[in-house]
């Protein structure tokens, strides 16, 4: 009998399948056998397909055990294969043969899930997932999305991954295919995880907008703001804010135009469930517009009205929009007044006879942010009997339930009205002398399930606890006072409790409070801004001399240079437009950090194998540079001292210094007009001169070497002391070489600079003076019978005799008698 249409269709797949299976693929021979075996199952060529499908499988362990799992849906038999490939590195063909096997799976499950994530790290699954991208994009995306949330962010990462992709236009239909399913998906009724495919629209959007223009539109942009709604979980919501973000960066009028519509829409509804979505979406927007959010905040009779309103619709979910809406408002100066004059009398209400723990801690924090100013004139909504609240009650409260309370949670609003109350010098005082707050604030930002805003406050907390005011030249100084005169008011000094010794003060309560060990914990894996604060706190610390040793002990010199190494990297290498940056002073606190510490610890104590000295060359270069800032000289000269440290180590970070940094220090800061950056770059060259390295850039013969030796010698008849007293000890070094010798005396003025380091009145210059006129005149042969006649000829004798008269120091008087009996030819 002829074969049917359908027959020579399912024998022709069958064997396309037999000639996959030769070639490896067994992903497109499982598929083909599949459409066969739809169309004709007891075709005998289909079922020899299958058989020898079945045979290949079968010589890989791992496609074995997922055929397996395949009908069995047996959860050992998926950790079965969960173990054989966890922390393997698998083969192309094998990783593709799974994925494949497994793409039959319909539903969630965990193991799947997880099994998928780690399959989808190997090419050959990424390539499989790719294809059925772009030839199946719903019926891929659902399975995907179906699986588990290690499904759906594998799948992300596939699709940012454009080496995956066959070409520009594929990568680019891709994004636009998950962007439009992930939304669709949003759109879903009573959808289970709707966090996924918020993800969905939030990666795509943070990383490649650009893709999905013509995408977005109104219903859309609905979507994500309804999902913004406090009553959702903070995993949906913090995606819906990334995506928000987002579409504000692309176009903020049209953004700013539909997030008016939104909220004006729900507002002139009044019904109590579309003000809760409309507060909640205000809510949202001021962080990231403010002057935009604010300006629809202080729509005509919204603010004066909002109370009233509130109380109307007798909902508790209401009154805890409302409260986070006006929270954010105090972020805009305007709209902080506005809700001090409307609102005060009904927060201090919540705040005072509310039973909810959380709204009335929420009212409490925007108490704190209103502060203790009167309310201006206008009118006010007065609530008979409503119990002032006092803004000492509100910090006493707030630290309070820091102290005692066990729940992290409960803490975002106490430790946030804390953080903005520590603006003020009282408060940062009254915290920094309670070491029991102290203790309890560190114990909850070193506990593992800290929530992000809890680490950011309280951390923000010991920032403004150890907070110096910043520095100022005396230009700047007078400019303020101009400043302060052309507004028509009188400079004011800064609060007493701002002084150094204050500050001082608190920053050794920090310390003693364990800070430094949290600090290192948290910043292995922080954000950016975690990390940044931090190093802000650790440089506070440091400006105290006596921190510094406990700064050092405790682990701050290793997480400031691999902090400083790690942006470098950052810098350096392409970053998704989705990768919170880092400020761009982290790197310089970093650095003036590790400046501050090294000029106080011996280096030897330190550094090792694992953390090597030559690491903390580069950051502490980085701060030579000048820069528009009038306090980069104070931190070039730190940075100079805390080299000069690292210098009197061995030769090998002395040759480093020198690879790096030699040129800056000699040419630009030994000649700097400001003497203390001036006198530290001459006594690091002088412990630079330990090195052969250091001895030939002054006496290889080159005329570069030959310029360095000639501003040397000149940095010896400076004002400044100690500065002389390094430019004479970098050269009696220097000259224990014979070859700087014929050097110094090819200078015009060589000997005269040498002889008047003899004449200086400080003892410790007299006797490097001395040991130079030494080394010159001993050297070998005719270098030395030189400079024997131009110390003669150039009054050595009596400058000597000048000297063991004038001396009253032992090496000097022994070392100058021994040098004049050379000149007199007594020995």
């Amino acid at each position: 009998m002829a074969a049917t249409v359908e027959e020579e269709r399912a024998i022709e797949l069958a064997r396309s399948a037999g000639d996959s299976i030769k070639a490896g693929k067994l992903s497109d021979a499982a598929r083909a056998l599949r459409e066969a075996a739809s169309i004709a199952p007891e075709q005998a060529e289909v079922k020899a397909g299958f058989e020898a499908l079945k045979q290949e499988e079968d010589s890989s362990p791992l496609l074995s055990l997922c055929s397996k799992w395949l009908h069995s849906r047996e959860e050992e038999d998926g950790e079965a294969v969960l173990d054989l490939i966890r922390g393997k590195t698998l083969s192309i063909k094998d990783a593709e043969g799974a994925f494949a096997i497994l793409t039959d799976f319909k539903g969630e499950d965990d193991v799947l899930d997880h099994v998928t994530g780690i399959l989808l790290v190997n090419p050959g699954a990424q390539a499989l997932l790719v294809k059925g991208v772009m030839e199946h994009p719903t019926q891929t995306y659902y399975e995907l999305f179906e699986r588990g949330d290690d499904s759906i962010d594998s799948l992300l990462k596939v699709l940012l991954q454009r080496p995956a992709w066959p070409s520009d236009e594929a990568f680019i239909q891709g994004h636009r295919d998950c962007f439009m399913l992930s939304l669709a998906m949003m759109m879903e009724e009573a959808l289970e995880h709707p966090e996924r495919a918020m993800k969905g629209v939030a990666t795509l959007l943070a990383a490649h907008a650009e893709h999905l223009k013509g995408i977005i539109d109104a219903d859309s942009f609905d979507v994500i703001l309804s999902s913004l709604d406090i009553r959702l979980p903070n995993s949906l919501r913090s995606q819906a804010t990334l995506a928000t973000i987002k579409l504000f960066e692309l176009a903020p009028e049209t953004a700013q135009g539909l997030i008016n519509k939104f909220v004006t829409d729900r507002v002139t509804r009044s019904t109590a469930d579309g003000l809760v979505v409309a507060f909640s979406a205000a809510a949202a927007i001021f962080p990231i517009t403010t002057a935009s959010a604010a300006a629809l905040f202080l729509t005509e009779g919204f603010v004066s009205s909002l109370p009233q309103l509130v109380r109307s619709k007798k909902s508790s979910r209401l009154v805890h929009a409302s409260l986070e809406l006006v929270s954010q408002a105090c972020m805009d100066k305007t709209c902080r007044e506005a809700v001090n004059r409307h609102c005060r009398e009904w927060l201090e209400e919540i705040a005072a006879t509310e039973q909810d723990r959380n709204r009335s801690n929420l009212a409490a924090l925007v108490l704190v942010k209103l502060g203790e100013e009167p309310a201006s004139d206008g009118p006010q909504i007065i609530v008979p009997g409503a119990a002032k609240v006092d803004q000492d009650d509100l910090l006493l409260r707030f630290k309070s339930m820091v102290i005692s309370s066990s729940e992290t949670g409960s803490k975002k609003d106490p430790v946030e009205g804390l953080a903005f109350a520590s603006l003020k010098p009282k408060v940062r005082e009254t915290l920094a002398n309670d070491p029991k707050f102290l203790r309890r604030l560190i114990e909850t930002l070193k506990e593992p399930q800290v929530s992000a805003e809890v680490l950011f406050g309280g951390l923000t907390i010991l920032t403004n606890l150890t907070a110096y005011l910043p520095l100022q030249s005396e230009e700047e100084k007078r400019m303020a006072e101009l400043k302060a005169y052309a507004a028509t008011r009188k400079p004011t000094e800064p609060d007493p409790l701002l002084d150094e010794a204050h500050v001082t003060a608190r920053c050794k309560h920090v310390l003693d409070a364990g800070t430094v060990p949290v600090l290192v914990s948290i910043s292995k894996k922080g954000s950016p801004a975690v990390i940044s604060h931090a190093l802000q706190i650790v440089l506070s610390l440091s400006s105290g001399k006596l921190h510094r040793g406990t700064l050092a002990q405790q682990g701050a010199v290793k997480l400031l240079v691999q902090v400083y190494d790690h942006i470098t990297t950052t810098e350096s290498s392409p970053q998704p437009s989705s990768t919170p940056s880092f400020p761009p002073t982290t790197k310089t606190t970093a650095a003036q950090a590790l400046a501050r510490i090294l000029i106080s610890i011996n280096p030897s104590h330190l550094f090792n194998s694992a953390l090597p000295s030559t690491s903390a060359i580069r950051p502490l270069f980085s701060l030579l540079t000048p820069t528009e800032a009038s306090s980069w000289q104070l931190h070039a000269f730190e940075s100079l001292l805390a080299l000069t440290n690292l210098a009197s180590l061995d030769t090998p970070t002395q040759d480093t210094i020198i690879r790096t940094a030699f040129d800056t220090v000699n040419d630009d800061l030994l000649l700097s007009s400001n003497s203390l950056v001036r006198r530290a770059a001459a006594e690091l060259i002088c412990n630079l001169m330990a090195s052969p390295l250091g001895i030939e850039k002054f006496a290889d013969g080159s005329p570069r070497a030959n310029q360095r030796l000639q501003v040397l010698l000149a940095i010896t008849d400076v004002d400044d002391e100690p500065t002389r007293s390094a430019a004479g000890g970098a050269l009696a070094m220097l000259l224990s070489f014979d070859e700087a010798v014929e050097q110094v005396l090819n200078q015009a003025k060589g000997v005269d600079y040498l002889l008047n380091l003899c004449r200086d009145e400080n003892e410790d210059v007299k006797h490097r003076g001395v040991v130079c006129v030494r080394s010159i005149i001993g050297a070998e042969g005719e270098v030395g019978d030189k400079a024997m006649r131009e110390v003669r000829e150039r009054g050595g004798v009596d400058v000597l005799k000048g000297l063991l008269k004038e001396s009253r120091r032992q090496e000097v008087l022994a070392l100058g008698v021994e040098t004049l009996k050379i000149l007199l030819g007594q020995e």
